[in-house]
């Protein structure tokens, strides 16, 4: 919990955080500190606490606010950066450097675009116009870096019997706005809701109304809006029926595992087994009379790291069928090429 206090506040020194509740019984209304030793002991009790900067005798600085009051006002400092990756390497930095020259710096050593690349300090998100100093960063400090969320590629198909006329309406959560869409309609709500007007046809194309473009599919990607919606430890978990890639995460129980060689062949047979044509399992998918919507979620695994995954290296040998179960479809209603059928399939790399 106090890890927890800490990286929320950077800028209190770990020396003289305290954890406090006026809600036990024997507080009387007051607040008093819990120390490490009662911790065990209150915690089943407690709904929530304080966090509080303790004042300690005589006035005495912490000690760590001595050592950063030394390198205040240096020109130069040497901090923590904490990659995506989870590696943390020292880097030695001028305290005048704007955001986007440090974050444009470390993205040569990332392999990402400088536009993908968030920096914090503790929850705060550090802005492209502002420099390190602004943000009271010192000698020692830690900043995390992590990769823009996108959701990418998801491809909307439309099959009907016949050819008729079709409104698609896509709206997202506040914390997404969409980035890049085709065909290129009008985008309202601050890029969060648009319409398609479609006409299918029974070879699988469209011809969107607006601009008379014949299209396969109706093409949409999305960017997290980390400005307003800051990813941090502290963020509310949203309610059990909606999907955010933001929150989402991957674990030992819930994933496969398999060599970066053999994705493509797994990934085409998962497809197909819950339904999708080979074109469809090329791109991304979603439907009316049938309705398959699928999100891939996908994360990078260290080497040393491949022991905590025992579980899911299982998964990777099993039939793929099971995927049909955990997804939830329908494959022979999804095949059905007498009934209306709309397939969505995209995907996000989870960076939690």
């Amino acid at each position: 919990m106090l890890d927890h206090a800490y990286e929320c506040f950077p800028c209190f020194p770990r020396d003289v955080i305290t954890l406090r509740t006026n809600k036990l019984d024997t507080c009387d209304g007051r607040y008093v500190d819990i120390t490490p030793e009662i911790w065990d002991k209150v915690i089943e009790w407690l709904e929530t606490a304080q966090v509080a900067r303790r004042t300690l005798p005589d006035g005495q600085p912490a000690l760590s606010e001595v050592d950063r009051h030394d390198s205040s006002t240096d020109d130069k400092i040497t901090i923590k950066v904490v990659l995506p990756s989870r590696e943390i390497q020292n880097t030695e930095i001028s305290r005048d450097t704007q955001v986007d020259k440090f974050i444009a710096d470390l993205s040569q050593t990332l392999g990402e675009h400088p536009s993908s690349i968030m920096a914090f300090f503790g929850v705060i998100l550090l802005r492209d116009d502002r420099s390190i100093r602004s943000y009271d960063i010192r000698n020692g400090d830690t900043i995390k870096l992590k990769v823009m969320p996108l959701i990418k590629k998801p491809v909307i198909y439309l099959y009907s019997p016949s050819d008729i006329d079709v409104s698609v309406k896509l709206s997202l959560i506040p914390e997404w706005s969409l980035s890049v869409i085709y065909p290129v309609v009008a985008i309202e709500d601050n890029g969060q809701r648009l319409e398609w007007n479609v006409r299918t046809h029974q070879d699988g194309s469209l011809t969107e109304h607006n601009s008379r473009l014949d299209v396969s599919y109706l093409f949409w990607e999305a960017k997290a809006n980390l400005e307003t919606f800051p990813l941090s430890p502290a963020f509310k978990p949203q309610p059990v029926d909606t999907f955010n890639p933001i929150t989402s995460n991957l674990d030992d129980k819930d994933s496969v595992v398999i060599p970066v060689g053999k994705v493509a062949v797994y990934l085409d047979k998962s497809l197909k087994a819950l339904g999708l044509h080979t074109e469809a399992r090329i791109s991304f998918i979603t439907c009316p009379d049938v309705v398959t919507r699928i999100c891939m979620l996908s994360k990078g695994i260290r080497k040393e790291h491949l022991g905590d995954w025992a579980n899911a290296q299982m998964q990777a040998e099993k039939d793929v069928w099971w995927w049909v179960d955990v997804v939830g479809v329908d494959p022979v209603r999804a095949g059905d090429v007498t009934l209306f059928r709309v397939l969505e399939w995209g995907g996000t790399e989870v960076f939690n």
